[in-house]
């Protein structure tokens, strides 16, 4: 602590030290130990740099995406899902749709789910080919409709009766064959689970249906089903 005077007045200047201390354990689950730690004084590492660096050259407040974690979970789920020839995964776009993470996820292998036009464009930008891509959500446009089957996305999901005829009705003013996927809601009670109020996917009653309407088209190819697993 400094004292100073001036002026018939005492002003207090305090000269504050780093005070080094552990971090708290809720900042160092074991679930972040592969690339999370702390040096001596006590600061904090993220993948081995430390986050004062950090702070001084990105300034804050930051979001700070770990690579290695990244394509370490990636290559966790393809061990497991991936070995079969017939499979190809793809990640989720609206999860984070930073382009160095989708290029990350091309890098390892892994296809797109898009959910709008604006994240098959991300797609694209990331060099992901348009058959590496599929677009699925509740609603689309027609010009939704018209933008991926232009490019050639691998196929569009359809959620209700409706959206199949929309789909149907789009691409035969295109004289262009798309790839149909439909996503049905199995109605299943397990538990405290259930879909049943699920607002993704066609009832399953009315999948004869569903099916029946997408083969009627001469342009839509149907080629299978889609479930919405969440929270299972």
């Amino acid at each position: 602590m400094k004292k100073k005077s001036g002026g018939g007045k005492n002003n207090v200047h305090i000269q504050q030290r780093p005070i080094n201390r552990p971090i708290s354990e809720r900042y160092m689950r074991d679930r972040w130990e592969d690339f999370l730690a702390q040096d001596k004084g006590g600061v904090m590492l993220v993948d081995g740099v430390a986050v004062d660096d950090i702070v001084k050259k990105y300034g804050t407040p930051l979001y700070i995406m770990v690579e290695s974690e990244i394509r370490r979970r990636l290559r966790r789920f393809k061990a497991v899902f991936g070995k079969h020839p017939n499979i190809r995964l793809q990640y989720a776009v609206k999860c984070n749709s930073n382009l160095e993470i989708l290029r990350i996820v091309r890098e390892e292998g892994f296809e797109l789910d898009c959910s709008s036009v604006g994240e098959l464009i991300l797609g694209l930008l990331a060099d992901f080919k348009p058959n590496q891509l599929t677009l699925t959500n509740l609603f689309k446009t027609e010009n939704d409709i018209y933008f991926a089957a232009k490019i050639g996305v691998q196929s569009i999901t359809a959620d209700s009766l409706e959206d199949i005829q929309h789909v149907a009705e789009t691409v035969w003013k295109l004289k262009k064959h798309i790839d149909l996927v439909i996503r049905v809601n199995p109605m299943i009670e397990f538990g405290n689970y259930s879909t049943k109020g699920n607002k993704y996917g066609i009832p399953i009653k009315y999948v004869d249906r569903a099916i029946e309407l997408a083969r009627k088209s001469p342009y839509v190819d149907f080629m299978g089903f889609h479930f919405m697993g969440g929270y299972v």
